[in-house]
């Protein structure tokens, strides 16, 4: 299902930091399909200054949740009690089951490392659903210090540039001072290489009250610093 060639013609950019612009990663039938079988039951909204927008359940392979559950970060444990992080794609549509599957893969993981050019064998991946709404947005963030590289995949068919909801690149912490705007079409996955001026946000959403903007956030973390370390995380994107 995954295009793995088309990670592997783009070139990362350099400015304002490591990041790219993938196109065309799923076939405009799968993204179809996936587009219609988004999930939508057991979202919550998350919590937190910065935060705004609606998550589902975290996906992980049972070798990686093994790796979280004994790191340092209670998070992941907290997750795991609230069924909240599984392995089990049972929930899902078996179109969005090949997918995660496809994600899983080391051909998946291969293809982010030699773009990217970071060594990834030795992070542990998670999966999460988002949904965002009218009203709702995500301020300026540059992640955790534990992540290493997110790929974040947008499943619109359509998407007017009035309705906000960009993912912004930014120059810096300043959300008006943006870099570059990308609307979450289907067409279109952005990964971001996680760094102290990895500055990013997404933008507002004025839309009509009948539509959402949906993603899949797909993230890197080094298994060996899964720490918890508030003080100096940045809003997970």
């Amino acid at each position: 299902m995954l295009n793995f060639q088309s990670i592997r013609a783009t070139a990362m950019q350099k400015v304002p930091y490591d990041w790219a612009l993938i196109k065309n990663l799923l076939s405009t039938e799968a993204s179809l399909e996936l587009t219609a079988s988004f999930p939508y039951e057991e979202f919550r909204l998350s919590e937190g200054e910065g935060y705004g927008y609606s998550w589902g359940k975290m996906l992980a392979t049972s070798e990686d949740i093994s790796l979280m559950l004994k790191s340092s970060d209670n998070r992941w444990r907290q997750r795991m009690a609230q069924g909240r992080l599984t392995c089990d794609l049972g929930h899902l549509s078996n179109v969005w089951q090949q997918l995660i599957e496809g994600l899983w893969t080391d051909s998946y993981r291969k293809a982010i490392a030699e773009m990217s050019g970071l060594e990834l064998n030795n992070c542990v991946m998670d999966i999460g659903f988002r949904r965002y709404k009218l009203g709702q947005l995500h301020h300026p963030h540059t992640d955790e210090p534990n992540k290493v590289l997110t790929h974040l995949l947008f499943f619109n068919q359509r998407w007017s540039e009035d309705w906000g909801g960009c993912l912004r690149i930014l120059k810096d912490s300043q959300p008006e001072f943006a870099f570059q705007d990308i609307l979450p079409l289907s067409d279109s996955s952005v990964v971001i290489v996680r760094s102290n001026n990895s500055w990013h946000m997404v933008t507002p959403l004025t839309c009509p009250v009948s539509e959402c903007r949906l993603a899949l956030r797909v993230a890197f973390f080094r298994n060996s610093c899964l720490t918890s370390d508030l003080g100096e995380t940045q809003l997970a994107a």
